[in-house]
Order: C-alpha cells, then structure tokens, then sequence
C-alpha cells in the first residue's frame, strides 16, 4: 500500500504551497500499524518543516514570530 500524505497552506489572497511526500506501507509485516504512525508523523513534521521554509522563502511569513507546525504537535510513541 501507498500513502501520499500532502500539506498545504493558503493564504488570504489564494496564493499557496504545498508539499507531499509519498509513504510505502508492508501490510504483510504485523507491525505496519505501529510502523506507519511513527512514519506519518516523521513525514508531517518534516513536511512541516519543509513547508515553513517555502513559506519564508516567498516571504510569506515573518520567520521570527512563525510557530512551526512540529513545534505545536506531540511526537507520537511507538505503539500509538
């Protein structure tokens, strides 16, 4: 199984970014659940991060007062 996971922001006058990155999943491992929540959440925070720089870079935001979105999300735990 494939998973894209896709971010993407939008601002007040419809201009926008996005980034995605694409998770393969082994069904057949009997661990895949735990696995593919420590995988979606290291892919989001890295997205995050990913999404944030494009967003600074077309000076969309200001990076002092920017709170990424990693920052604000609790790190999941294996097994969760």
């Amino acid at each position: 199984m494939v998973i894209q996971l896709l971010v993407a922001a939008e601002g007040p006058d419809a201009a926008g970014t996005t980034v995605s990155t694409t998770i393969e999943v082994n069904t057949t491992d009997p661990r895949w659940p735990t696995w593919l929540v420590d995988a979606v959440t290291f892919r989001a925070q890295e997205a995050a991060r990913r999404l944030r720089d494009q967003l600074i870079e077309q000076r969309a935001i200001a990076s002092d007062d920017f709170v990424p979105l990693a920052t604000v999300v609790p790190a999941a735990e294996a097994g969760r």
